[in-house]
C-alpha cells in the first residue's frame, strides 16, 4: 500500500484459529496505520499476541466491522453485542475504541456509557435489588482491571512478568469481593 492510495482501506485481523475480522472502510492511510499499529502492538494478552493485523484495500463484498464513532450512544448500543461487545473475541469493542480513539477517550466513553445505561434503565437502586447493583459494580470493576492491565502491559518493558501481573490483578479481584461480602453483612 502506498501513502497516496485514495481507495478505502481495511485492517484485517487474523487470529491464531484462522478467524478473520475485517474493519473498514477506513478513509485514509494514516487512520488505517494507526489502527494497525494499535491492534498489532506487543502484548501479553494471549489472544491478541497470537493475532496478526494487516492493512489492505477495502473489499465491499466481504463483511467488515465499521469504524466506531466516539459517542456514548455507540458504546451503549454495542457494549453487550455478542460479536462486537466487551465480551466478544478480539478485537472487541474496547480494542477497536482504543485503536481508533486512544486509551483516554475509550476509557471516558466506557465510563459515560455505563452511567448512561444506568440512567436509561431508570430503576431505583432498591427496586433493582442487591444482585443488579452488584452486577453493575462487577462490570465496572472488571472493566477497570482490564484497563489497568492494558495500561501496565503497554508500559512494561523486557523482563516483565505477565503471569505475575495476572496473579496480582486476580488478588485485587478477590480482595474486592471479600470487602464487598463483608460490607454486605454489616449493612443494617
Amino acid at each position: 500500500m502506498t501513502a497516496t492510495t485514495t481507495a478505502p482501506l481495511a485492517v484485517i485481523v487474523t487470529k491464531a484459529d484462522g478467524y478473520v475480522t475485517r474493519i473498514g472502510p477506513i478513509p485514509t492511510p494514516d487512520v488505517a496505520g494507526a489502527i494497525h499499529a494499535s491492534l498489532s502492538r506487543p502484548t501479553t494478552i494471549p489472544e491478541q499476541a497470537a493475532a496478526t493485523a494487516e492493512v489492505a484495500r477495502f473489499a465491499p463484498e466481504q463483511p467488515h466491522l465499521p469504524l466506531l464513532d466516539a459517542e456514548i450512544e455507540t458504546v451503549v448500543e454495542l457494549i453487550d453485542h455478542p460479536e462486537q461487545g466487551v465480551e466478544a473475541p478480539y478485537p472487541n469493542l474496547w480494542d477497536r475504541l482504543v485503536a481508533q480513539h486512544g486509551l483516554e477517550t475509550a476509557d471516558a466513553l466506557f465510563k459515560a456509557a455505563l452511567t448512561a445505561r444506568q440512567t436509561c434503565r431508570k430503576v431505583p437502586h432498591e427496586a433493582a435489588g442487591p444482585n443488579a447493583a452488584r452486577a453493575q459494580a462487577d462490570a465496572r470493576f472488571d472493566h477497570a482491571l482490564r484497563a489497568l492491565r492494558e495500561l501496565l502491559t503497554e508500559n512494561t518493558g523486557p523482563g516483565s512478568h505477565p503471569a505475575a501481573l495476572d496473579a496480582r490483578l486476580a488478588n485485587i479481584r478477590r480482595l474486592a469481593d471479600a470487602w464487598a461480602q463483608e460490607r454486605q453483612h454489616r449493612a443494617p
